[in-house]
């Protein structure tokens, strides 16, 4: 909650005091003509999907009064999304709790508000220019809570709250411009991308190849591994997947699955997942290759199964599966640089055996890496 910065009282018993306090409000007021008017906030990037937190530190002004937040403030979002005209649009307001007996223990709760953008009335207030702010009244004409000036929306298929915005104090009729969101896939291969001059962050998502399988007395190929570069310096590499292994193994008949691959650097960084194993007395199952626990847009990375278990000789065994990342990239990242690299590694070969007869059998070929670039533009 939002608590009232007390001001020094008119007839002051300490003036030391006082102008010690005066000297912390006028400090704080400086933070009222910073972007969101002095309130902190997180998840507020381009490609964020989370609803922002309010930050302890945050400062906001209600009916010429100073309000401050020491504790970080967890917003709920319980909007309903349904009906007819879906209730799409997400707002933030401060709903003020006031005590009767003194008004320095009134206090500001901050909620989520809902909107319609499909119709003309969106449920944003009116400008008060007489409290210099977004807010509705109670019935007795007082101030009953104040709406931040910011907007977002909440669309499921994109995953969360995007195009958020923050309203200029000109813009009286909220008309901002509206983001829209673009991505740009990339396959097998090494790529350059353009930073767009108008975006100020865009968010990698990046996968690398799976594992080869393998089949009895054969071995899977590891994938290849991919990589993001700025200035041609990796900051995020995701590990490929091994392939697995049959037969001969430090001198011993036996089966090895293909280990998962390891992602470093930058980023939100997902491991990758260990094939199975089978022996030879699992027959006529097929050992699973790793299945990478894919939370990004890019696609790609499993490792291939291993084949049938015959019961002869040895087992087979999956490959393991690439890692992957989600990375954020800003522009004051980039330096003097206007392009960022992208590698993306293959999935590797699965193993190959024939028997007496000629007949082939191959293990699963891992699944190739991608990587997907998301960002929002006008």
């Amino acid at each position: 909650m939002f608590r009232v910065i007390k001001e020094p009282v008119e007839n002051p018993t300490n003036l030391l005091d006082s102008y010690r306090q005066q000297n912390i409000i006028m400090q704080k007021m400086r933070m009222l003509h910073t972007a969101f008017d002095g309130i902190k906030l997180n998840h507020w990037s381009d490609t964020d999907r989370e609803l922002p937190d309010i930050l302890a530190g945050s400062i906001c002004e209600f009916e010429g009064r100073l309000f401050e937040t020491n504790e970080n403030i967890k917003l709920n979002d319980n909007i309903s999304s349904g009906g007819v005209i879906k209730q799409d649009l997400r707002f933030i307001k401060l709903v003020i709790v006031r005590d009767s007996n003194n008004k320095d223990n009134d206090y500001l709760r901050a909620e989520i508000a809902g909107g319609y953008s499909e119709t003309v009335g969106n449920g944003f207030p009116t400008y008060d220019y007489e409290n210099r702010g977004f807010y509705n009244l109670d019935s007795q004409r007082k101030c009953a809570e104040k709406y931040l000036r910011i907007s977002m929306k909440y669309d499921a298929n994109l995953g969360g709250y995007v195009e958020k915005k923050y309203w200029n104090i000109n813009d009286i009729e909220r008309k901002g411009q509206t983001l829209k969101r673009k991505t740009v896939n990339f396959g097998v291969g090494t790529h350059e991308f353009n930073f767009p001059s108008d975006v100020n962050s865009i968010t990698v998502h990046i996968t690398s190849g799976g594992g080869g399988g393998c089949v009895y007395s054969s071995e899977g190929a590891s994938g290849g591994n991919s990589q993001i570069l700025i200035n041609d310096k990796v900051i995020t590499t995701c590990g490929a997947g091994g392939g697995g292994k049959s037969g001969n193994i430090d001198g011993q008949l036996g089966e090895r699955a293909g280990s998962g691959g390891v992602a470093t650097g930058s980023g939100k960084l997902i491991q990758g997942v260990q094939g199975e194993a089978l022996n030879r007395l699992s027959t006529n199952r097929i050992a699973k290759g790793g299945k990478l626990n894919n939370i990004t847009l890019a696609s790609g990375g499993n490792g291939g199964d291993g084949g049938v278990v015959t019961g002869a000789y040895t087992g087979t065994a999956g490959g393991g599966s690439g890692s992957a990342a989600i990375v954020d990239i800003t522009r004051a990242m980039l330096g003097t640089a206007s392009k960022i690299k992208i590698i993306v590694g293959a999935g590797g070969n699965g193993g190959t055996n024939s028997n007496s007869n000629g007949v082939v059998a191959n293990g699963e070929k891992g699944q190739d890496g991608s990587a997907v670039i998301e960002y929002m533009q006008k």
